[in-house]
């Protein structure tokens, strides 16, 4: 009784910002010729899921991490800002979009890079998975912010891309997370 530890449990948050994610991606992929303007207002909607759900789960994943879940809490504080300037303020967050864009995936992938260790409850197998995707996302927001004019016009792709990824690993962190 004393010595229990929290049960993590499937991550509900995790789940629906990959489908999230995902279904944006698709539709990004479907549609290339959609405005700047509408890529700004898919990011802000799921930089606001996303900061909400980092938050959501941010004390357990501090129980699991310790010290090192503040860069979770300053990622899900920061997706939820960019998410609401950019809501209320289209047209100039369309003129800045790759280098926020890259600042996010960045940012993200950073703070999933530091926390990936608590997976490792779960099995080594889910880490590697979660660890090389995150490493992926790292290189695609590098390619964002070196380049942002080439990443302005290829901006579809690379962007339903990361989504891809972000999907991909909030999904598998959901599934994951049912087993710590």
């Amino acid at each position: 009784m004393f010595n229990r530890q929290a049960h993590f449990g499937f991550d509900w948050g995790e789940f629906i910002t990959g489908i999230a994610l995902i279904i944006a991606a698709v539709v990004m992929f479907r549609n290339p010729g959609a405005t700047l303007l509408t890529l700004t207002f898919i990011f802000a909607i799921i930089a606001i899921i996303r900061g909400i759900a980092t938050l959501a789960g941010f004390n357990k994943l501090r129980e699991y991490t310790g010290k090192k879940s503040w860069l979770s809490l300053l990622a899900g504080v920061l997706d939820i800002g960019l998410g609401v300037v950019f809501l209320f303020n289209l047209v100039t967050a369309a003129l800045t979009l790759s280098y926020l864009f890259a600042a996010w995936f960045l940012v993200d992938a950073i703070a999933n890079l530091f926390n990936v260790g608590h997976l490792r409850q779960a099995g080594m197998g889910w880490v590697i998975l979660d660890l090389l995707l995150d490493l992926f996302t790292v290189a695609v927001g590098v390619l964002l912010l070196m380049q942002p004019v080439v990443s302005a016009v290829g901006m579809v792709s690379l962007l339903a891309i990361a989504f891809v990824l972000f999907g991909l690993n909030a999904i598998i962190t959901a599934f994951a997370r049912r087993q710590l």
